[in-house]
């Protein structure tokens, strides 16, 4: 039988100084059940005692046939640790990971999508690859794209940071976006599949009509079991939508996903259709509309941050088959090998 790992955390700050002490966890998921499913948690317009500001916060991690996802998003990030030197801003930080079952064998892959990361004031831009150090002085020690392995599986972080002391002791540590995916296969070159699953997650912003940022995190689909599961949250000038239950879920083609949710605009209960898109990587083509009966809407194509995965277990049913459902067979997403 194929067992799963999996844990999806947007924000995790510590400190123990003498100036700061605070632990404070922000969109965790916990831990995935050993049999599947799906666990989620998600956040918008968050202020953490005034040293974390965000306007989304996005996190989830599933389950199902030969395929164990995690994804973590944070959007519009404010990060104040003055006290101990460190401040942090950030228009999207994001991470994935995956294990597949091949040929009866454990597949990792991951990696992070960083825009507009700003630290102490100073633009940081990442380059992609996994584990790039950043040198901003002896009393930081900053990582993009973290990717660890772990006994369960693959960590990835989007940013990392360790506080140092004069005399070098760890003060602080600070994470975002951090997801982690592990599996352990069954018989069978693919491990032994339950019923058909297909789901999206992402994250990521788009431009309304006047030009000005519309941040939104997103989950959704049917799990191995049939069961619909999903949320999403959205924030823009002057209005923030949330997705509380999902109530349907297609396919309308090989890349492309239609969710319907049971939502609240700005406090007040309305129903909102999705359409995302997974047009590849590293995402800047992918798509998402939003269409609410209250009248708020608003689309576009992912070109200056964001990135939608579309998650199809090599058992799932193709997108012939309609139902719940939707796609499948497209396997582990998009995320190719570990980087």
């Amino acid at each position: 039988m194929t067992t799963y790992s999996g844990q999806a955390t947007a924000v995790r700050v510590s400190a123990n100084a003498l100036l700061l002490k605070t632990n404070i966890i922000l969109s965790d998921t916990g831990q995935l059940d050993s049999t599947g499913g799906s666990k989620d948690a998600t956040l918008a317009n968050v202020n953490a005692s005034g040293l974390v500001k965000a306007s989304v916060l996005n996190a989830a991690t599933m389950g199902s046939g030969n395929l164990a996802n995690s994804m973590a998003s944070t959007l519009g990030l404010d990060l104040d640790l003055g006290l101990l030197g460190l401040t942090v801003g950030a228009g999207l930080l994001q991470s994935f990971t995956w294990a597949d079952c091949l040929d009866g064998q454990a597949a990792l892959s991951g990696y992070a999508d960083i825009v507009g990361l700003t630290i102490n004031g100073k633009s940081v831009e990442a380059s992609g690859h996994p584990n790039q150090g950043v040198d901003l002085g002896p009393l930081l020690q900053v990582i993009l794209n973290r990717q660890v392995e772990t006994a369960k599986g693959l960590q990835v972080d989007a940013l990392y940071i360790k506080v140092l002391d004069l005399l070098g002791k760890p003060v602080a540590e600070v994470v975002v976006s951090r997801s982690e995916s592990g599996i352990n296969c069954g018989s069978g070159p693919d491990g032994v599949c339950p019923a058909p699953a297909d789901f999206v997650t992402g994250g990521g912003f788009v431009l309304d009509g006047s030009g000005r940022k519309v941040n939104f995190g997103l989950h959704g689909g049917v799990r191995g079991d049939g069961e619909l599961r999903g949320r999403f949250n959205l924030v823009g000038s002057g209005v923030h939508a949330q997705g509380q239950s999902l109530l349907a879920y297609s396919a309308l083609d090989e890349t492309t996903r239609r969710l319907t949710y049971a939502a609240t605009v700005n406090g007040q209960a309305t129903q909102c259709i999705l359409e995302v898109a997974d047009n590849g990587e590293p995402g800047r083509d992918d798509s998402f509309a939003i269409d609410c009966d209250s009248g708020y809407a608003v689309s576009g194509v992912l070109s200056q941050g964001g990135n939608i995965q579309l998650h199809k277990p090599s058992c799932a049913l193709s997108v012939e088959d309609g139902g719940n459902s939707g796609g499948g067979g497209k396997g582990g997403g998009k995320g190719g090998g570990k980087k």
